[in-house]
């Protein structure tokens, strides 16, 4: 996706907060880019920051921003207050099974074999039950080419395997997923993340995949509770 699709966000936290939106690279507006990996995208986004003139943030990172999220927490613990895991998952490989892993190697190439228009269909399909937000995504994947996902996607998975280890992270963490997220075991990861390491974690009803666009209103509540409190 892009930036775009915390719109519903933006304007809502505005009010209280510096609302930084971008578009993570490799995606939207910051093509070309060349060496994508999520390590490098967490430099970028701390970058930004300091260009910004903030020095603590409030992450808030959606599936694979969820990712970059982890990481820039875990290497620049004192630049995030707190991090929002939006249908995400934990860095840690001891939460995925060797088939979960196996899967997650394989799916870029098969990707590469599936008709374009049938793959981003399904894709923007996947992402959440709204017909607006359906379109949204269709629109945003049209801009990337099927190369371009796969490699996206390869990047993902490969930038996973670092953790090999448990980190815990230091800061106060959220574990947000829509209730009816079909992506492979997106909620299944969130609860024994939130088990295992005694997060916060929140459904938000009536909800898929970007659960933030969905169902923004819940979920505005939702981050906004957990915000006030810290």
């Amino acid at each position: 996706m892009d930036h775009g699709m915390f719109h519903q966000q933006t304007g809502h936290f505005a009010k209280n907060y510096k609302v930084i939106s971008w578009d993570v690279p490799a995606h939207g507006l910051s093509r070309p880019y060349k060496d994508f990996f999520l390590q490098h995208a967490a430099d970028d986004l701390i970058q930004i920051l300091d260009e910004e003139h903030t020095d603590q943030a409030q992450l808030v990172g959606q599936s694979m921003g969820g990712y970059i999220s982890q990481i820039a927490a875990l290497k620049y613990p004192d630049r995030v207050r707190s991090l929002t895991s939006v249908d995400s998952s934990p860095i840690q490989l001891s939460y995925y099974t060797k088939m979960d892993r196996w899967l997650l190697a394989i799916n870029p190439a098969l990707v590469l074999f599936y008709p374009y228009k049938y793959l981003i269909k399904t894709i923007a399909a996947g992402s959440g039950l709204d017909q607006a937000l359906q379109s949204y995504a269709l629109e945003v994947l049209k801009t990337l080419t099927i190369s371009e996902i796969a490699f996206i996607m390869g990047r993902v998975y490969k930038g996973l395997l670092p953790y090999k280890q448990d980190h815990r992270l230091s800061c106060p963490i959220l574990i947000v997923y829509g209730e009816k997220d079909t992506v492979r075991k997106m909620k299944e990861y969130g609860e024994h993340w939130a088990k295992r390491e005694n997060r916060e974690i929140k459904i938000i009803s009536n909800a898929g995949h970007n659960a933030n666009q969905d169902n923004p209103v819940e979920f505005n509540q939702v981050l906004e509770s957990f915000l006030i409190e810290l």
